[in-house]
């Protein structure tokens, strides 16, 4: 009984503050990640805990209500969930690194994303924009996946 009145006081505090997200506990958890993320405590590795965390529907949604999230963190966020979400077009072997592949993903907005670092810090924050694998996947130089 006790419980459940504390589970339904939190409900309404969230909804007043407008955190829906805290109600669940993958939005608890969402918190405590972005909370990492934003401390000065947090190492080198938040960037790729942040990469892996933002495919997280919940964990996007959280951060567009973080107040420390600015505009350009959540254009950076949501185009890398878009590109974790998208379907996979084509690959694309490095020519710098052996055996270094990236994937050509079709985003829900009909445009092209690619795996690889330039896309996703480059053109995750200016749309339309295409790396070297882009362009050589457009130029029919990267076969389709099957």
């Amino acid at each position: 009984m006790v419980n459940a009145c504390l589970k339904a006081f939190g409900d309404e505090l969230s909804k007043i503050a407008g955190l829906s997200s805290l109600v669940s506990n993958e939005g608890r958890k969402a918190v405590l990640r972005l909370d990492y993320h934003f401390s000065p405590k947090a190492g080198p590795d938040r960037w790729v805990k942040f990469l892996k965390n933002v495919a997280d529907p919940t964990y996007l949604q959280t951060l567009v209500d973080h107040p420390l999230a600015d505009n350009a963190l959540i254009q950076h966020a949501t185009s890398l969930h878009d590109l974790s979400k998208g379907q996979t077009v084509g690959k694309v072997y490095s020519a710098q690194l052996p055996g270094r592949s990236y994937e050509i993903k079709k985003l829900s907005d009909g445009s092209l994303g690619c795996t690889c670092p330039d896309w996703r810090y480059v053109g995750t924050m200016k749309p339309k924009y295409k790396c070297k694998h882009i362009l050589a996947y457009e130029a029919g130089k990267v076969k389709a996946e099957d």
